[in-house]
């Protein structure tokens, strides 16, 4: 290290050394790792990605899948994960709603069968309701 290269090659001022302290020398980037490189972001793809299907009906569940993912890898990478907990939230409520319509229309169309089994078929007026059967 006579030729004014630091330890990773970099030319600047050679720090002084201090009861095992370093001072001085290059200093790091924003971003830089504890050996000076530069630290490898996750992308934000899995988690835009699982948040904008996070709104779609049964496409909630990818939503939440991505999410999900998403949501780990940030936070072994410490980085903020706001959008993949919101992701998170968003597609469990989407998807307990999407079930709920489901049965709703279950139950709607099972009741619908059952007055047209009973009355026949033809239309009938029954309590200012119309039913048209067949």
């Amino acid at each position: 290290m006579t030729d004014g290269r630091d330890q990773n090659g970099q030319r600047g001022q050679q720090g002084q050394q201090y009861g095992g302290q370093q001072y001085g020398g290059v200093p790091q980037a924003p971003g830089a790792g504890p050996d000076g490189r530069a630290v490898q972001r996750p992308s934000r793809g899995f988690e835009i990605a699982g948040f904008v299907l996070s709104f779609f009906g049964f496409l909630a569940i990818a939503g939440l899948i991505m999410s999900t993912i998403s949501f780990r890898r940030l936070g072994r990478a410490r980085q903020p994960r706001g959008l993949s907990l919101a992701g998170i939230i968003i597609s469990i409520v989407v998807l307990l709603l999407t079930l709920v319509g489901i049965v709703v229309a279950i139950v709607g169309a099972t009741t619908l069968l059952g007055t047209c089994a009973d009355l026949g078929p033809g239309t009938h007026v029954v309590d200012g309701v119309t039913y048209t059967c067949s």
